[in-house]
């Protein structure tokens, strides 16, 4: 009895002194990796840039899907890009940046800072900067204009779509104009008309154009050849936009 109960007295010292398990936990760290900015681009200027000292407008265009990749030269074949190609002159700059891939959206982090890139770069007013998306640019365009609030003063998606939930983070002071056509087989009109009437609840200063009969291609060219649309485009301003 008497050497028993040493034992148990021992083996509760053992216990008593022995190291606690380990325990999972969380440690705050700070990552210092960089993020390679690799996005290809067209920038048009025009004809006058390089002889005058004035401030431009600059429109960013944002292609759809078949334009996505590594060859710029694919770029050229649709929308204002291709507009450019065959002889047409703009009295703004154009910023076409190039999606990287071929099946997934616009990464807009990356385009939103190559667009500062090229605005420090160049004569740009910058109360005066627009973004123009067609189909999956159509998203982008919703996607800058909710993730840069200040950046634009007028935002133009064509057959696009978007999310909703974060359409009242857009500026207050911001333009949009939707187009989209009623026989788009692609991305429904339904999209736009959501988005369209979400911003109409904020109360933002927003149209939507329906084309009847038109398809996803058609749209395209019907919105970019509008010449009420371009109008109203340059007279949109943000009067806050930043320095």
């Amino acid at each position: 009895m008497f050497r028993s109960s040493l034992t148990v007295v021992a083996l509760a010292s053992i216990a008593l002194w022995s190291p606690m398990p380990a325990t999972a936990g969380q440690t705050a760290l700070t990552s210092n990796a960089s993020i390679k900015n690799d996005l290809d681009y067209l920038l048009y200027k025009p004809a006058d840039y390089d002889t005058s000292g004035t401030t431009y407008p600059l429109v960013v265009w944002l292609h759809g899907g078949d334009q996505g990749g590594r060859d710029i030269d694919k770029v050229r074949t649709s929308g204002l890009p291709k507009l450019i190609e065959g002889g047409k002159e703009f009295p703004f700059l154009v910023f076409s940046p190039q999606n990287p891939s071929e099946e997934l959206l616009y990464p807009i982090e990356k385009v939103g800072a190559a667009l500062e890139d090229v605005v420090a770069q160049h004569r740009i007013d910058r109360s005066r900067i627009y973004v123009i998306g067609y189909s999956r640019g159509g998203f982008g365009a919703w996607a800058m204009a909710e993730q840069f609030p200040e950046r634009f003063a007028a935002i133009v998606p064509i057959a696009g779509g978007g999310n909703r939930h974060y359409l009242n983070r857009t500026n207050e002071k911001a333009a949009f104009w939707v187009f989209h056509g009623t026989e788009d087989a692609v991305i429904p009109l339904s999209d736009s008309v959501v988005l369209y009437e979400r911003l109409k609840g904020l109360k933002r200063n927003v149209r939507l154009s329906v084309l009847e009969d038109a398809d996803h291609t058609a749209v395209e060219a019907a919105a970019l050849n509008d010449a009420k649309m371009w109008e109203w485009l340059l007279n949109q301003r943000l009067d806050s936009a930043a320095k």
